[in-house]
């Protein structure tokens, strides 16, 4: 897994968050429960075959659905945070 990379997106994701003030707090709220989990799979709190981390692709994939029409400027950001956790089986 190349987390890294990982970091870096959860960054870039970070400070666009902050840069805009129109991210109702569901989707905030979701986006941070999102990051959360992938924080503790790279800091190997638990396994990748968790069942807490099944579905962090699909999380991220919706969100990404989500952020489209509202940020485009984040949604690439949660595209490719999806694409690089389905590459690592998440």
């Amino acid at each position: 897994m190349d987390q890294e990379n990982l970091k870096d997106l959860l960054k870039q994701l970070h400070e666009g968050l902050n840069s805009t003030d129109q991210v109702d707090e569901e989707l905030k709220s979701l986006l941070h429960a999102l990051d959360s989990d992938i924080q503790q799979l790279l800091s190997a709190e638990k396994a990748q075959d968790d069942p807490v981390y099944a579905g962090l692709t699909e999380r991220s994939q919706a969100l990404s659905a989500q952020f489209a029409a509202k940020h485009p400027r984040l949604e690439p950001v949660l595209r490719e945070l999806g694409g690089m956790l389905e590459k690592i089986g998440v």
